[in-house]
């Protein structure tokens, strides 16, 4: 089980590799991440809410 953070900056400052998967997005797709009222707490999560995202496009 992955550790969990209170939200993504924190999850990148602890999870080079979690800040690493998510700079190499596109832009859109970062943006819709940064909306959301719920950020990803870790890797799995910011995966899946990646996943949602690109659903909409």
């Amino acid at each position: 089980m992955e550790p969990t953070y209170s939200d993504m900056y924190v999850l990148f400052d602890r999870d080079p590799a979690a800040e690493a998967y998510f700079a190499q997005l596109p832009g859109y797709i970062q943006a819709q991440i940064r909306a959301r009222k719920q950020q990803p707490a870790t890797l799995e999560e910011l995966q899946r809410m990646v996943d949602e995202v690109k659903q909409l496009f």
